[in-house]
């Protein structure tokens, strides 16, 4: 008569063996009763032996679905394993060796040819290689994948930096500091205003239009540009008059156009290039002629210029 097992799952956590036992021999002869466990806390399942095949079968049929501590527990008949039966692996993708990586091969030039010094280290001692060699232990076969062997490196001679070596680090850049102007020699300008902090998008003729639009007379204005042609936030307006430049002053001062408030001040003036100064320029930059010297130039006007802040 053959032993049959039944599996148990779905069983409550404090349901023990022997009252497991008892629920089973109620229906057939059980031999003996297994609940699986991790050290002392049930796993929640387990197998019932039976007395034979037709009491496994039986007790399947009374059992299954059958509540035990509050738990339906679930009933079949177990599966033998077979002795040494093992779960296939899927199989492993040969691993491909570069070429010339296989362990102790070598090109023949390489074995023919390769040397060691660590058995002139220890007494001198050789050991002879393939192909006549004279190697040590550790370098059978010559330099692995067909490599020549590393000449050592030189010592570096007196005087000479070592190759390969890091290069120096770089000094760190030191930033030069901008010279302020000196306004001491520069004087208000009686037409020019400075005007800061106006929209971007201004152009001349717009920013002019600011000025014409409230009924002053101008003689030009200029919108300070980059390289690219993009505006730097600030120009000068030239007026016709002085009483022009100051209505115009206290007007602006704290207009604002598209929400930015303007900043305007009173422009300041490069002093004149002195007569001897621009007599010389002149001289120099004039091509030779057969006629009379000109007569020394009149001086240079006054360039506006921005305003110290």
């Amino acid at each position: 008569m053959v032993r049959t097992k039944v599996f148990v799952g779905n069983l409550s956590f404090k349901t023990r063996e022997a009252e497991l036992s008892q629920e089973f021999s109620a229906v057939a002869k059980v031999v003996g009763v297994n609940i699986i466990t991790r050290g002392p806390r049930s796993l929640g399942y387990g197998f019932v032996e039976m007395d034979s095949e037709e009491d496994a079968h039986k007790a399947v049929k009374a059992m299954d679905k059958k509540e035990i501590d509050g738990r339906s527990i679930n009933v079949e008949v177990a599966k033998d394993r077979v002795e040494g039966e093992k779960k296939p692996k899927a199989p492993r993708a040969p691993k491909v060796k570069k070429e010339g990586e296989a362990e102790g091969e070598a090109s023949p030039a390489a074995a023919g040819t390769a040397t060691t010094t660590e058995g002139a280290a220890r007494g001198g001692a050789k050991r002879g290689g393939r192909g006549g060699a004279t190697t040590t232990r550790g370098a059978r076969g010559g330099a692995r994948g067909g490599a020549k062997p590393r000449a050592p490196k030189a010592a570096p001679k007196e005087g000479e930096a070592e190759t390969g070596a890091s290069p120096a680090p770089r000094a760190p850049r030191v930033k030069k500091e901008r010279t302020p102007r000196d306004d001491s020699t520069r004087t208000p300008s009686q037409t020019v205003l400075f005007v800061a902090n106006i929209p971007f998008a201004f152009t001349d003729e717009t920013f002019a239009k600011l000025f014409t639009d409230a009924g002053f007379k101008l003689k030009k204005a200029h919108v300070v540009v980059k390289k690219n042609a993009k505006s730097k936030g600030f120009g000068f307006v030239e007026f016709e008059t002085h009483e022009d430049q100051q209505k115009a002053l206290a007007q602006f001062e704290k207009h604002k156009v598209e929400d930015r408030p303007l900043n305007v001040k009173v422009a300041l003036e490069e002093p004149p290039v002195a007569e001897g100064t621009a007599a010389t320029t002149t001289a120099t930059t004039a091509p030779a002629a057969s006629s009379p010297a000109p007569a020394a130039a009149s001086p240079k006007p006054a360039t506006p210029t921005t305003p110290k802040a």
